[in-house]
């Protein structure tokens, strides 16, 4: 019963998938005309019905016995002007509980008109390809991070800031080095890296990326936190071995050979001590488990001032640099 109500739980932002009768039809829509989109203040959301048919269509659906509309509440509301459309991106609060009886709280994005009984996915401009909901959906679910926790990797000459969720071994985190740095230098204020190795998927980045969170964390050796970057994300291997410690030494000993201020600083201190040592030294597990707390499995994720973006999809990167 509790893996089927956590199924439940984990899936229940992917309802609006089950069904597509409930949704209008964006084609039959944007038919009519190439239509302007703001967030701009038209009608008033009729919170009421709202609630009372999500909570109808969850109760069908998800099987969630005894939800009522009281359970739900608004988290956020963004209103959405399209055409003569008045529409609301809005975030729902779901109160439930589990099968042990033990409160838990769930959380639903979607966007609706004034009565609270249609469901747009998805609306683009014929002409541009711009899809007109993205900003809204974007702002309901924006994330106040705490960038102190990561470290910036560059600065540029943009006016917005970009935390990026990584692992140096990611094949995306490491184009995404590359990418920030030579296409996105003009664009963006800082570039901040919070660190989440996927040690069991990329034996070694946990290492690796200890190495690059101490020489960030200590003043003295800050001078060469950009050569240990460019370091780990550009020239260091991939372990050949699969083996955790194995691949951990690799990843000591190539560090070592590439610089000999660290060799020195590690001088005698054997593969699993000087893991101890960086990672006493660093916030390394500090970042994993704040990561941990967003939810947060997989690697890149992107935040443009707060706005998640999953994987590096650049199209939409630059839409949200503009929002």
């Amino acid at each position: 019963m509790e893996r089927k109500f956590m199924a439940c739980l984990n899936n229940i932002e992917n309802w609006l998938n089950i069904k597509k009768t409930f949704a209008l039809s964006i084609a039959i829509l944007m038919l009519s005309a190439f239509i302007p989109v703001s967030t701009c203040f038209s009608g008033q959301l009729d919170e009421d019905k709202l609630f009372s048919a999500v909570c109808e269509r969850l109760k069908e659906e998800k099987k969630i016995e005894g939800l009522t509309p009281k359970d739900l509440s608004l988290n956020k509301k963004v209103p959405i002007k399209v055409g003569n459309l008045s529409l609301w991106a809005v975030g729902i609060l779901i109160k439930m509980k589990s099968s042990d009886n033990k409160p838990v709280n769930a959380y639903l994005n979607l966007v609706t008109d004034d009565k609270g009984q249609l469901q747009f996915e998805n609306v683009t401009d014929i002409k541009t390809g711009k899809p007109l909901l993205e900003r809204a959906l974007a702002e309901i679910t924006r994330v106040d991070i705490n960038t102190k926790i990561g470290w910036p990797i560059f600065q540029g000459k943009g006016e917005k800031a970009v935390v990026v969720i990584t692992d140096n071994f990611c094949p995306y985190c490491r184009t995404s080095y590359e990418v920030f740095q030579k296409v996105y230098s003009e664009k963006v204020k800082e570039v901040i890296f919070i660190y989440l190795p996927h040690n069991k998927l990329h034996p070694g980045s946990e290492l690796a990326c200890a190495v690059s969170a101490y020489v960030h964390n200590n003043k003295e050796l800050q001078k060469y936190a950009k050569q240990v970057d460019d370091f780990i994300y550009q020239d260091l291997n991939v372990p050949k071995s699969k083996v955790a410690d194995e691949a951990d030494s690799e990843v000591y000993e190539a560090v070592k050979a590439r610089f000999p201020w660290f060799a020195q600083k590690f001088s005698g201190l054997t593969m699993k001590k000087a893991f101890e040592k960086l990672k006493a030294g660093s916030n390394i597990e500090e970042q994993k488990k704040y990561v941990a707390s967003l939810g947060i499995t997989g690697t890149p994720i992107m935040f443009v001032e707060g706005m998640r973006i999953d994987g590096l999809d650049w199209k939409k990167f630059e839409r949200y640099l503009s929002y």
